[in-house]
């Protein structure tokens, strides 16, 4: 089973991703990807640049979107088909209409009422430690999600590099038995090469009005948020090899093309 990386941020993220979706797609196909996702935040806006380059290097692009939401923890968003892309275009257009240019306030009930033919995943926050038991807000809204998108639900797993790793992953993985959720191995991409962390480091700055001197953990603790090969993410997780096994399914479930709209 091949590893699919299905979280992928460009600079289509706003001053999040240092690398464009070509750029992205080139170094995918150089690494022997078939199969990849972007998912930058509230917005498909990058896809067309990615579709085209994906034709351009015979790599099959899985449309989708990670959903920063107001009052929940984040969701990666996936089109099954024409309908489920409908549905996300509906959800994100919610989003926009209610909040000024450049910005999308989306909700829980949003997400609720436009999931048909949508697979989600959820990705845990970047503050959330190992001893994540005790926080009581993530978990409540993981369980919420288990009921509201029963049958469509995954639950990410990825690393932070931050000497914690094990202890999360295993902890992240219960959790997933005890709610009876699949798991799914996250790459967290927001750059093509470990080149690119200074341009990211900068966008963060810019982003957060502050020095690289004073940013202090709103960086990134390392250069490891590139895109790794498979065979890399496959010994990342071999503890948890469905989890990789998960991504290739997901992948074969998003079947939807930008081909297909007229």
């Amino acid at each position: 089973m091949r590893y699919v990386a299905l979280q992928i941020t460009s600079n289509f993220s706003f001053l999040r991703g240092a690398s464009h979706p070509e750029e992205l797609i080139e170094q995918a196909a150089s690494l022997g990807y078939k199969t990849i996702a972007l998912t930058d935040r509230n917005t498909l806006a990058g896809m067309v640049r990615a579709h085209v380059a994906a034709r351009k290097y015979g790599v099959r692009l899985v449309v989708g979107c990670r959903l920063d939401l107001l009052d929940g923890p984040s969701l990666l968003a996936y089109p099954k088909n024409k309908i489920g892309y409908a549905n996300l275009c509906s959800l994100l257009s919610r989003g926009n209409l209610r909040a000024e240019k450049g910005k999308c306030h989306l909700y829980l009930k949003d997400v609720y009422a436009y999931k048909e033919e949508l697979i989600f995943v959820v990705v845990p926050p970047d503050t959330l430690s190992a001893d994540f038991a005790l926080d009581t807000v993530f978990l409540e809204h993981v369980r919420e999600y288990v009921t509201e998108l029963e049958g469509q639900l995954y639950l990410g797993l990825s690393r932070n590099y931050q000497g914690d790793d094990a202890k999360r992953l295993f902890r992240l993985y219960h959790l997933a038995e005890e709610l009876q959720i699949p798991v799914v191995a996250l790459g967290d991409v927001y750059y093509h090469i470990p080149e690119r962390r200074a341009l990211q480091d900068i966008l963060t700055c810019v982003r957060e009005k502050c020095t690289i001197y004073t940013a202090g953990f709103r960086l990134h603790p390392n250069a490891e948020r590139y895109l790794k090969s498979q065979e890399e993410m496959t010994r990342l997780f071999m503890s948890y090899p469905e989890a990789v096994e998960h991504a290739s399914q997901i992948a074969d479930m998003c079947r939807f093309s930008l081909d297909e709209l007229e």
